[in-house]
């Protein structure tokens, strides 16, 4: 009787770490998650899921996406639930990562401090970048896998701080590539353009939409070769690589966003 007993026991202690290991990979991600890092997740169909307090947006076929704060801390906490009810709080480590400092001079005072007169030019500039970022569609191009929207040496990191002629500015909150003026952009992934526009800071931008709150924005270019509201494919030429806005050079400047957390594209991207 003794031996059955502990057959039994062991038969269901197995059952427990077969549920919780289960239950550790029920939303297809990652054991261990990066700081600014963006992932796609994927529960089964009906199912839910909460990052925290807040519930994600999860398609028909159980896809969802979010993206992680860049100073995000060392533990993440969200929950599963079932397409039968069942709640299943889930755990996640977070790498931090190191970020480093820049300092950039000899750049226009007026570009570091801003004349008054250009003040309002930029609050309308924040405005209309912020209302396309909150973009809530139902695309889902962004289960897709992201590729290069250009190939060239990387010039500017994300969360870098930089000193712009000695003044403290906020961290850098995308991705540089430097590359010669006239070079090519591609779309990394398919979706729509939600923004075209010159801006003081960063020249002709454009935004374009993926879907469930995923965007990118693309800075500095010489020209766009998309408009406002056009659908766009994986690969697709967007634009060319310029020095419009503040810049020092030909270079892309380029953002990933999950609505208003802007996160990390080098993330993203194989070697």
């Amino acid at each position: 009787m003794r031996f059955f007993r502990m057959m039994f026991r062991a038969m269901m202690l197995a059952f427990v770490l077969t549920g919780a290991a289960q239950a550790k990979n029920a939303l297809g991600l990652p054991d261990t998650l990066i700081q600014g890092g963006f992932y796609v997740g994927k529960v089964a169909p009906g199912g839910q899921v909460w990052l925290g307090d807040r519930k994600l947006k999860v398609s028909g076929e159980g896809d969802f996406a979010f993206g992680l704060n860049w100073k995000q801390g060392a533990m993440l906490k969200m929950t599963y639930a079932a397409p039968g009810g069942q709640k299943i709080p889930q755990r996640f480590t977070v790498t931090p990562q190191t970020y480093d400092v820049t300092h950039i001079d000899g750049l226009p005072q007026k570009m570091v401090t801003p004349p008054a007169e250009v003040l309002a030019r930029i609050r309308a500039d924040g405005a209309r970048v912020g209302k396309a970022r909150t973009t809530d569609s139902a695309r889902k191009d962004f289960t897709q896998g992201f590729i290069w929207p250009v190939r060239g040496r990387i010039s500017g990191n994300f969360g870098n701080h930089r000193i712009l002629n000695g003044t403290p500015k906020s961290p850098h909150t995308g991705m540089d590539i430097a590359a010669p003026e006239g070079t090519d952009i591609v779309a990394p992934l398919g979706g729509k353009v939600t923004m075209v526009s010159d801006l003081y800071y960063t020249g002709n931008t454009l935004i374009i939409d993926h879907g469930f709150g995923v965007s990118t924005v693309f800075a500095h270019l010489q020209q766009v070769a998309v408009k406002e509201g056009q659908d766009i494919r994986q690969g697709e030429k967007i634009g060319t690589v310029g020095a419009t806005g503040r810049a020092t050079g030909p270079h892309l400047h380029w953002g990933l966003n999950w609505y208003k957390e802007r996160l990390n594209p080098a993330l993203v991207l194989g070697e």
